[in-house]
């Protein structure tokens, strides 16, 4: 049978409920046995947590974890989690060390080249294949800003945002762009398809690990990167968001920014929660945008708490926007005119393919 780890944090009243009483200690393994479960090993921790029990339980025991958390609730706050075996645990704790990158030879012209003649496999086709059409509206914007680096930012709710928020850049922000990805999911070391190896991330996809829970050396090569001139792209809210909101941002960004003097690019993705929701793998096509905003500057004296609120304010301005009005409302009435439909524009060449 599956094992569990039950853990406890017993209240201010249940503590004296337990002091009143000390066979308050057995409502949770009353409860446990309830539920067909047998309590192996039971142990009190000095920490955040009060007490530890290792359970084990039927197959079906996840659908009695709310009856459990509702009968001990009066006397304690619980978490109940999958036990791994001592094997699992240490291949974790050592993943540290299997995680190959980052590649700084990723920006070298060789490197670039490589990455331009597998940007077709590697991106164009994805977005060719689902995103019908896709609208990208807001490069013109982008005009003032060439000759110096710059990190674009977007809103993540797929795994379909990277290869739209690429797609939707200009050739020259392209062939220097890098971006961050999960150590743990892209750059583990030993895996056997060919695309999951570390060196194929920075090579052909341009991207470099991030550490979770890394705290600030998480931004030492992206730093790096920026010394050198390159763009970086990042999604502020660190992960998927789940719910109808963004996602809050965190500091990273800024932090990056400010220090290194460089403009943000917000672009807001729209349709791709839809095309690929959180928590599956299969791609729906259908409509899709990308919409740059406005670059922000960030004057001298701005905090990083004020750059992130910043940023998050222009993003989610348009959020509430198409929260309100669905996804076409992402794209500005100034922009109108001169959006770009991708699959409109297809259909005017004849279905000719861009291979941008």
């Amino acid at each position: 049978m599956p094992h569990y780890v039950m853990l406890m944090r017993y209240r201010s009243h249940g503590v004296k409920a337990v002091r009143a009483n000390p066979q308050v200690l057995l409502d949770a393994n009353e409860a446990l046995e309830r539920c067909e479960a047998n309590i192996l090993h039971s142990f009190h921790l000095l920490g955040e947590w009060d007490q530890c029990a290792i359970v084990e339980a039927p197959d079906n025991f996840k659908a009695y974890r709310a009856s459990i958390a509702h009968d001990i609730s009066a006397t304690a706050d619980i978490d109940i989690l999958p036990a791994i075996d001592l094997p699992l645990f240490q291949r974790l704790i050592s993943q540290d060390a299997r995680i190959g990158g980052p590649h700084p030879w990723q920006i070298r012209v060789w490197a670039k080249v490589a990455r331009r003649a597998m940007r077709h496999y590697a991106f164009t086709r994805w977005v060719k294949r689902y995103c019908r059409p896709l609208t990208i509206t807001g490069r013109e914007k982008l005009a003032t800003l060439k000759g110096r680096p710059c990190i674009v930012i977007g809103n993540h709710s797929s795994h379909m945002d990277h290869f739209v928020l690429f797609h939707a850049l200009p050739e020259w922000i392209k062939w220097n762009i890098y971006f961050g990805a999960a150590a743990d999911r892209w750059f583990l070391k030993g895996r056997k398809e060919i695309t999951l190896q570390p060196w194929y991330q920075s090579l052909v996809n341009g991207s470099y690990p991030i550490r979770r829970g890394g705290g600030s050396a998480a931004l030492d090569y992206p730093k790096w990167l920026l010394e050198q001139g390159c763009n970086i792209m990042i999604f502020p809210e660190g992960t998927r968001a789940r719910g109808r909101g963004l996602s809050r941002f965190r500091h990273g960004v800024s932090l990056l920014a400010l220090e290194h003097n460089v403009p943000v690019v917000p672009v807001y993705l729209a349709g791709l929660r839809k095309m690929r929701p959180v928590g599956t793998r299969t791609i729906q096509p259908g409509p899709a945008g990308a919409h740059i905003l406005d670059p922000i500057v960030f004057e001298p004296g701005v905090t990083v708490p004020q750059a992130t609120q910043r940023m998050y304010d222009a993003m989610h301005a348009v959020h509430e926007r198409v929260l309100e009005h669905g996804d076409a409302a992402a794209e500005s009435s100034r922009h109108l005119r001169g959006s770009r439909r991708e699959g409109d524009l297809e259909e005017m060449r004849g279905g000719r393919s861009d291979q941008s």
